[in-house]
């Protein structure tokens, strides 16, 4: 793994943005592809290249030039999104997808509704910090939805 314009870079030239991923977390995403080439901010995808942003909780295999690929096309149009900062047990990105019909949390594994991730939320972390940063963060995206 090397440092390269503001990317942590593997032996595959796939990327992990360095204010977003540490070196450690890069090296366990570049791990976790199976041979894709080129990719940038993916992980636990299959024989991709140059795709954005995919990880196999998305179901991402064989694919190239995609953006968050099979779950923006699941929608069939391009969805709006909001991504949260590091939060959570897993110091990680949250986002939320949605459109008029439509609405998708992703965060970690965890692919649900807002209200399904506001439970989750509740199951898992009761009213600890980590149930606090969440909800400040699913209270933002409703807020900005209803705009």
């Amino acid at each position: 793994m090397k440092k390269e314009n503001g990317y942590f870079v593997d032996r595959n030239n796939n990327k992990w943005d360095e204010k977003i991923e540490t070196e450690e977390s890069a090296q366990k995403k570049s791990e976790s592809l199976n041979n894709c080439r080129g990719c940038s901010d993916c992980s636990y995808c299959s024989y991709c290249s140059y795709c954005r942003g995919c990880s196999y909780c998305r179901g991402c295999s064989d694919c190239s030039y995609c953006r968050d690929c099979s779950y923006c096309s699941n929608f069939n149009e391009n969805p709006e999104r909001i991504t949260s900062p590091k939060i959570g047990s897993r110091s990680s990105q949250t986002t939320v997808y949605w459109t008029d019909k439509k609405e998708q949390v992703i965060c970690g594994c965890f692919k649900g509704t807002i209200p399904e991730f506001e439970q989750r939320v509740i199951t898992e972390h009761g009213s600890n910090t980590y149930a606090i940063q969440y909800q400040a963060f699913i209270q933002k995206v409703k807020q900005y939805k209803n705009m």
